[in-house]
């Protein structure tokens, strides 16, 4: 076999630099439009492109202010890489403190505060497994019916991690798993969905402020996380 000359090593290396570079620039069109259809949910609704991935939504809902932040985590190995949303209710929430439920951790959830929270709480009766409850403190625990709103998520198995803080509360859920042929050979994080369907997140924003509104009630029943 005789040996490949260098002119054609070098075009072989411009063409599939340039390939890479189309795809990437495909790949990167189809994220910035991944919460378009999601926009006229919202009051004053904006999108910002840029520092991430994928673009962040903020505006209006029933008067609240929400934000959308879609993240990609593929750090765990033997595991298929998954597209987040962080969906974000600013408050006030009427929570006299923060509590953090993270569900099946990894040891990847980087945007998870609960590693720094100094308490671990067991999980009330009747919510599923796999939860790590976190506080900052025991006694500033939500009542009985933010309880029970937070165990009905948990059993979604697309919910990641629950967070309730004075300030804000925030869900994390699965919105998409990444392409398991895409990431076996190139090891990239290829997702199906190019946009996010508007009457999926309006179920989740549904949820959200369900959350917001059992946490309300002042009657507490704290027993059920300390028993």
């Amino acid at each position: 076999m005789g040996v490949i000359p260098l002119a054609v090593v070098v075009l072989g290396l411009l063409a599939l630099g340039l390939v890479w570079r189309r795809d990437q620039i495909a790949a990167r069109r189809r994220r910035d439009g991944f919460l378009d259809g999601c926009r006229p949910l919202f009051e004053g609704g904006t999108l910002t492109r840029g520092g991430t991935a994928y673009p962040t939504l903020r505006g209006r809902h029933r008067g609240r202010t929400v934000t959308l932040l879609p993240f990609v985590e593929a750090l765990t190995p033997r595991k298929l890489p998954s597209l987040w949303l962080a969906m974000r209710l600013d408050g006030p929430t009427g929570a006299r403190g923060t509590l953090d439920v993270l569900m099946r951790p990894l040891g990847v959830e980087f945007y998870s505060p609960s590693a720094g929270l100094p308490h671990r709480i067991d999980p009330p009766p009747g919510w599923p497994d796999g939860a790590i409850v976190k506080c900052d403190d025991p006694e500033a625990l939500p009542d009985g019916p933010a309880l029970e709103a937070i165990g009905d998520l948990l059993r979604d198995p697309r919910l990641k991690e629950v967070l309730v803080t004075p300030a804000f509360l925030r869900l994390v859920w699965q919105a998409d798993e990444g392409d398991r042929g895409g990431y076996l050979l190139f090891r990239q994080a290829r997702f199906a969905a190019d946009r996010l369907d508007p009457r999926r997140l309006e179920g989740w924003l549904d949820r959200l402020h369900a959350l917001d509104e059992a946490l309300r009630p002042e009657a507490p029943v704290r027993a059920a996380l300390r028993a």
